[in-house]
C-alpha cells in the first residue's frame, strides 16, 4: 500500500458506492464476518439514494425475476430493520418505515381492463391486490378524482426514508469493525499475475483487498470500464416535485396512474411520464415521475415539472391549490433488459457487481445485499441468481448510449466556455466509430481518439473554467502535465482530456474549476494492463491555470 491512505487492517472486500445498494451489500457482508471498506467519491448516500422517494414496491412489477427479488426484499426489510434496531438502538436505526400500501388508479375502460389483467398475473405469483368498489374508494383516499374507473389496492407496498435507511446500514458496518470513507474516488483496480483483483486504486493510494463490489449506481458503467470489464449501465434521469406540507391524511397511500408500469419498462431514450403521488411523514407530498436517458445532464426542465404537476392534479384535483416548495432530480442506473446485475464478473476474478436497479433500488436493496453476500461467501443463495448474471443474454450486444443524437442530416451546435462561437458540424467518422455525448450533444470519434482530439475536431478551444475568475481553459501542453484540459467524464471530474481515450457511451461535460484532491496517479502503472486504464487521474499540485501567465487565476 502506498500514498497517503491508512487503514487499520486490510479489508477483505471494498464496496465502491455508499448508496442504498452499496450499504446493503456492505451490511450483509459484515453480518457474515467479512471485513469491509466502503468508498464513495462524494458524501455518503448523497447521489441516487438521496434523490429517491423511498418506495418498496411490488405493485409495479410484472411476474419475473425482478418481482421475485422485490418480494424477497419486501419480506426481508422488516426483519432487517428490527435487527438494526436491536444492534444500534431505535434512534440510530430509525428510517420512517411504513407499510401503508399503494393504490393504482385507472381512468377509462381500456386502462381498467389492462390493470385488471396485470393484477391477475401478479396474484398468481404471490402479489396481493384487491379491487375497490366505488363506494370504498373514499375510505382509502377521500380526495381521489371521481373520474377513476378502477382502483386496485396493493397492501404489501411500503415506504421508508432512503438516506436514513442507508446511513443505518452503514452504521451497522462501522459497529462491526468496517469502515466508510466519503470523498475518496475509486479509479480502478490492480491485479496480480493471474489476473485476480488484488487492490483498488484510489486518489489516495492503493487499498489491498480480495474482492471489489461495483455498487456505483448510474456510474457503474464508468467504473466497469475503468477495470476493463464493460457493463451497459447508463443513467436515466428522473424528476420529483415536493409540495408544501398538508394535513395528515390528505394523501394516505402511494397512488399512481395505471400507465406507470409501461413508463418504468420503456426502453426508449425519449421522455416518459406517469403520475405518482405520495405523502411523507413530514406532510409534504412527492409528485413524480419522469424517466429520460439524457446522460448526466442535471437540468430540470420547466416543461417536465409542469407535466408532473398536471398529472398530479388529474389524480388529486385539490393539489392544484397547493404550492410547490422545490423540485429535485436524480440519475437511476438503467440496463437494457431492466434487470439489475448482481454477482461475480467472470472476466475479472475478484470483481463483483450490484447495480442496474434503476428506480427500484430502495425496494430491492435488502434482498440484493443478501444475494451478493451469499454468492461472495459461498452460502446457498436464497434466490436464483441466474437472471441477474453479468453474462446473461439480455446484456450482450447492448445498444450504444446514443441518447440525444440529432435526426439524420441535422447539425448539432453548442457554445463552449470561451469559444468564439458555436461548434462546427458533427464529425463524420467512417464505419460509425465510437459514439459519445459532449455537453448533451451527440458526437462520434475514431477508436483511439482522445477526448481532447474529439473536442478540438468539433471546434472547441476550451472546455473548462478556472475556479477563480471563471476563465476558459483547454489543451495547453497536450501531454498531461499542465492539467488545463480537465473535463468531467461519466460524472467523474478532473479527467485529463489529452490522455483519456474515448469509449462508447462516454458522457463528457464541461468542468467548472477543478477538484484535484490527492497525490498524483499515473494511469497504467499497475499490473494487468487494461484493468488500470480509464478513470480520472488527479494531482495535488497546481492545475496549470497559471501556465498562460495568469498567476492570480489559480484553479
Amino acid at each position: 500500500m502506498h500514498g497517503s491512505w491508512t487503514y487499520g487492517q486490510h479489508p477483505d472486500a471494498v464496496v465502491v458506492g455508499s448508496g442504498i445498494i452499496g450499504a446493503a451489500c456492505a451490511e450483509a457482508l459484515t453480518r457474515r464476518g467479512v471485513r469491509v471498506l466502503v468508498l464513495d467519491r462524494g458524501a455518503v448516500a448523497s447521489a441516487t439514494t438521496a434523490s429517491g422517494e423511498g418506495n418498496l414496491l411490488v405493485s409495479d412489477k410484472p411476474p419475473g425475476p425482478e418481482l421475485d427479488l422485490a418480494l424477497a426484499s419486501l419480506r426481508r426489510w422488516p426483519a432487517l430493520l428490527a435487527e438494526l434496531r436491536e444492534e444500534l438502538g431505535p434512534r440510530r436505526a430509525a428510517c420512517e418505515y411504513e407499510r401503508k400500501g399503494g393504490l393504482v388508479v385507472a381512468i377509462g375502460a381500456a386502462q381498467s381492463a389492462a390493470l385488471r389483467a396485470f393484477a391477475a398475473a401478479q396474484r398468481a405469483v404471490g402479489v396481493e391486490s384487491h379491487a375497490l368498489a366505488p363506494d370504498e374508494i373514499a375510505a382509502y383516499e377521500p380526495h381521489l378524482t371521481p373520474r377513476a374507473t378502477a382502483v386496485l389496492r396493493y397492501p404489501q407496498d411500503a415506504q421508508l426514508q432512503p438516506v436514513l435507511a442507508a446511513t443505518a446500514l452503514l452504521a451497522a458496518v462501522r459497529a462491526r469493525g468496517g469502515e466508510v470513507r466519503g470523498g475518496v474516488a475509486a479509479l480502478g483496480v490492480r491485479r496480480d499475475r493471474r489476473g485476480r483483483v488484488r487492490a483498488v486504486r484510489t486518489a489516495r493510494g492503493d487499498v489491498p483487498c480480495g474482492a471489489v463490489v461495483n455498487a456505483c449506481g448510474p456510474w457503474a458503467g464508468s467504473f466497469a470500464d475503468a477495470v476493463g470489464a464493460p457493463l451497459p449501465v447508463a443513467p436515466r434521469r428522473g424528476l420529483v416535485l415536493v409540495t408544501a406540507p398538508l394535513p395528515a391524511g390528505t394523501v394516505r397511500h402511494k397512488v399512481y396512474a395505471a400507465d406507470y408500469v409501461g413508463a418504468v419498462g420503456a426502453a426508449e431514450a425519449d421522455l416518459r411520464f406517469s403520475t405518482v403521488v405520495e405523502a411523507t411523514q413530514a406532510g409534504t407530498v412527492l409528485i413524480g415521475s419522469s424517466r429520460q436517458r439524457v446522460g448526466f445532464d442535471p437540468a430540470i426542465p420547466v416543461a417536465v415539472l409542469r407535466a408532473l404537476a398536471r398529472g398530479a392534479t388529474t389524480l388529486f384535483p385539490l393539489l392544484a391549490a397547493v404550492p410547490v416548495l422545490r423540485a429535485y432530480g436524480g440519475f437511476r442506473p438503467y440496463t437494457p433488459d431492466h434487470l439489475p446485475v448482481i454477482g461475480p464478473d467472470p472476466r475479472r476474478a475478484g470483481l463483483w457487481h450490484a447495480t442496474g436497479h434503476e428506480g427500484a433500488g430502495i425496494g430491492l436493496a435488502a434482498a440484493t445485499g443478501d444475494l451478493l453476500a451469499e454468492l461472495l461467501t459461498g452460502e446457498p443463495p436464497h434466490l436464483d441468481p441466474a437472471p441477474f448474471r453479468v453474462d446473461r443474454p439480455g446484456l450482450r450486444g447492448a445498444p450504444e448510449a446514443t441518447e440525444g443524437v440529432p435526426a439524420a442530416g441535422a447539425v448539432a451546435t453548442r457554445s463552449g466556455p470561451g469559444a468564439a462561437g458555436a461548434e462546427g458540424p458533427v464529425a463524420q467518422v467512417p464505419g460509425g466509430g465510437v459514439s459519445l455525448t459532449v455537453d448533451g450533444v451527440a458526437r462520434r470519434a475514431r477508436p483511439g481518439d482522445t477526448v481532447a482530439a474529439v473536442l478540438l475536431a468539433t471546434g472547441r478551444a476550451a472546455w473548462r473554467t478556472t475556479r477563480g475568475g471563471d476563465r476558459p481553459r483547454g489543451v495547453f501542453c497536450g501531454i498531461g502535465v499542465c492539467h488545463d484540459c480537465l473535463v468531467v467524464v461519466n460524472g467523474l471530474p478532473d479527467v485529463r482530456a489529452c490522455l483519456r481515450e474515448v469509449a462508447a457511451g462516454d458522457v463528457v461535460e464541461t468542468q467548472r474549476g477543478a477538484v484535484l484532491p490527492g497525490p498524483a496517479t499515473v494511469p497504467g502503472e499497475g499490473e494487468g494492463g487494461g484493468s488500470d486504464a480509464a478513470g480520472p487521474t488527479r494531482t495535488a499540485g497546481a492545475d496549470g491555470d497559471d501556465a498562460h501567465g495568469d498567476g492570480e487565476d489559480r484553479a
